[in-house]
């Protein structure tokens, strides 16, 4: 299968759980000095080959008629900051958002999302949607995991191919769906930084899948 049905598949998997609402969010896939993406403002169900850009790291189209995301600029930041990655999914789920408005980060909770996302999920500052600035201050808040909210936004996660990058989402706003309701509760159990670290080292080194 080609970049471009890849891209269209993993698409439609971010309606199919949730993660987007009409034509919001955005995806790309890394493939050596090419970059898929989705174009701004196209529903996804309505997607085709034809309908999905090339650019290169520098922003430049090489493929394609319609306009890249109007996020095009996160998804170049990410990728010249952090070479492990090929694949980035920003979507809008709920959860994630509501943590957006009222908190900094999610802190090391449950397994799955301490060793799929990371020791914690952190919230970027403000970033103007569209921009640079966005672009900075997410890379400087991922830092080395695999998912990061953005303040008064939404989510994004990266993976080494979509299907890893899909996966975090939605173990990410699983996270964050957990988060809110334990907070209902009580007071948080939170993980220690030395099992978060464990979990995660564990998850790198020999749980995940490769390729």
């Amino acid at each position: 299968m080609n970049e471009k049905q890849r891209l269209i598949n993993i698409c439609l998997s971010m309606e199919k759980n949730g993660l987007v609402k009409g034509t919001w969010g955005n995806a790309s896939i890394k493939d050596g000095d090419k970059i898929f993406i989705t174009p701004s403002g196209y529903p996804y169900d309505k997607m085709n080959e034809d309908d999905v850009m090339v650019i290169d790291i520098d922003g430049n189209i090489l493929e394609g008629f319609r306009k890249p995301s109007s996020e095009y600029q996160l998804h170049l930041e990410i990728y010249k900051n952090r070479k492990d990655v090929n694949a980035i999914i920003h979507s809008h789920p709920i959860y994630s958002s509501v943590v957006s408005l009222v908190k900094e980060y999610i802190p090391p909770l449950i397994e799955d999302g301490v060793m799929i996302c990371g020791e914690r999920i952190n919230v970027a500052k403000y970033g103007e949607p569209g921009t640079k600035d966005l672009a900075l201050k997410a890379v400087e808040a991922l830092e080395m995991n695999y998912a990061v909210i953005l303040k008064n936004h939404g989510l994004v996660t990266i993976g080494e191919n979509e299907i890893e990058a899909l996966t975090t989402s939605i173990i990410a706003e699983k996270t964050a769906q957990i988060y809110i309701e334990a907070l209902k509760i009580g007071e948080i159990s939170e993980l220690s930084p030395q099992d978060a670290k464990k979990l995660r080292e564990k998850y790198l080194s020999s749980y995940r899948q490769k390729g």
